[in-house]
């Protein structure tokens, strides 16, 4: 249930798997044969064209060199810390009237429902604590709810309870909300999961 953009990281693996994989094996060649160590002290050599004592134009296609490079990763790092949010958004419903040809905008905030929610399945008795949140999956809206119960109430009771809320949430909204329920047990680290719907 985030953001992060799948294609995007499995790229960024590959890339950074690949550098890596070039570079152990030109540290191998580099101890092993000879024209590859010439090689890599030819290149050496060319970065004394970064010092100050180099021809201008050496300086310069090395400067650009370096440089591009800089620009290309720091665009390749804004566009992945710009996917990563976690996938919540601020928005639960949008909707410009076209369907029912209705001039208009109504536009229902994530806080709204995350507040209904929380007072409506908060005063269960069975809840001990929760937290909701409203995330973008597959294009669509979607709601989790985390549950702790108080000890010993049933898992059952708490889904169907919860089940009705949302019931109410789709009737009030005029749509059906994708809900998964985790309901937390024993210690912090255990837990059950439930697709509502």
């Amino acid at each position: 249930m985030n953001a992060t953009n799948r294609g995007l990281g499995r790229t960024a693996l590959v890339v950074v798997g690949l550098v890596l994989l070039v570079a152990g094996v030109a540290t191998i060649l580099v101890q092993t044969v000879p024209w590859a160590a010439s090689t890599w002290h030819d290149w050496g050599r060319s970065l004394g064209d970064l010092g100050a004592g180099a021809p201008r134009d050496a300086s310069v296609t090395a400067w650009t060199w370096v440089l591009g490079g800089g620009v290309v990763l720091g665009i390749l790092a804004l566009v992945v810390l710009t996917t990563l949010g976690g996938g919540r958004v601020g928005t639960v419903v949008e909707d410009d009237g076209s369907a029912g040809g209705v001039a208009g905008l109504v536009r229902i905030d994530a806080a709204a429902v995350q507040h209904a929610l929380s007072s409506a399945i908060g005063a269960m008795p069975q809840v001990g604590s929760l937290a909701v949140d409203v995330y973008r999956v597959r294009g669509g809206r979607a709601v989790r709810i985390r549950v702790r119960p108080r000890r010993g109430a049933s898992p059952r009771e708490i889904t169907t309870g919860v089940e009705g809320v949302v019931a109410d949430l789709d009737a009030l909204l005029g749509d059906r909300l994708p809900v998964l329920l985790e309901i937390a047990r024993g210690g912090s680290g255990s837990g059950r999961t439930d697709r509502v719907h």
